[in-house]
């Protein structure tokens, strides 16, 4: 057997730690993809062991990754706020070519993800006096900063997309908080067994409602204004 070269083994040395790399990331995922689907299944309830066998790794390779429970379900927890909000959303027409076809389909594809992704997680956070650990709060605060900028975000976009000038309204922001809530998600499939796409299509209706007439009384306000009716002339 030929002796091994220092050259030989100077190319080799790359490729393992290559393959060593490939194989840590492509473990971690499969304990990120399982983290998500087991705490939208059980909330923060959720054990390293049932994480472990839905991801077929064993809890000690968990604990390489995570120093504890709680440092893996607030990565989860980050995990789940980054896909719940990701985008683009790949399928939707521009809001520019087709304002009411991306409107309607991005609040269904909110209510998809509601489901998919948030499943039963964060229902533990949300009741005043519940968050007492500091896991917890950690997650309530991620969940919180997440929540608040995406649906600011979403708003402001419908809102310029339709013809809106300036801030959107306040009351236009709530009301995209509230229709695009995983709360009214669950309460229209639990109770009513309504399918996403039913419900996509009416929060569709009640945006593209609330948009118009917010944009009415933008109008009108301008058109008051110009008139020499508004605050400045009085």
């Amino acid at each position: 057997m030929a002796a091994t070269t220092g050259a030989d083994s100077q190319n080799r040395g790359p490729v393992t730690g290559s393959l060593a790399d490939d194989k840590r990331e492509l473990t971690q995922a499969r304990i990120r993809r399982a983290a998500m689907e087991v705490v939208a299944r059980r909330g923060f309830d959720a054990t390293v062991d049932e994480i472990a066998q839905a991801s077929g790794v064993s809890s000690r390779t968990i604990f390489r990754y995570y120093e504890s429970h709680d440092h893996l379900i607030v990565a989860t927890v980050r995990d789940m706020c980054d896909a719940a909000g990701r985008r683009p959303i790949e399928g939707l027409p521009s809001p520019q070519e087709d304002f009411d076809g991306w409107l309607y389909g991005l609040a269904t594809t909110i209510h998809n993800r509601n489901i998919d992704i948030v499943g039963d997680a964060f229902w533990d956070i949300h009741s005043p006096g519940r968050v007492s650990s500091g896991v917890l709060a950690e997650v309530a605060a991620l969940r919180h900063e997440y929540r608040v900028r995406g649906v600011r975000y979403l708003a402001a976009m419908a809102w310029r997309e339709a013809g809106g000038a300036g801030a959107p309204p306040e009351s236009l922001v709530l009301a995209f908080a509230l229709n695009f809530s995983g709360f009214a998600t669950q309460a229209l499939v639990t109770d009513f067994e309504i399918e996403p796409a039913a419900i996509g299509k009416l929060t569709g209706d009640i945006l593209r409602t609330l948009l118009t007439q917010a944009l009415e009384a933008q109008g009108d306000l301008a058109g008051h204004d110009a008139d020499g009716g508004g605050p400045a002339s009085s």
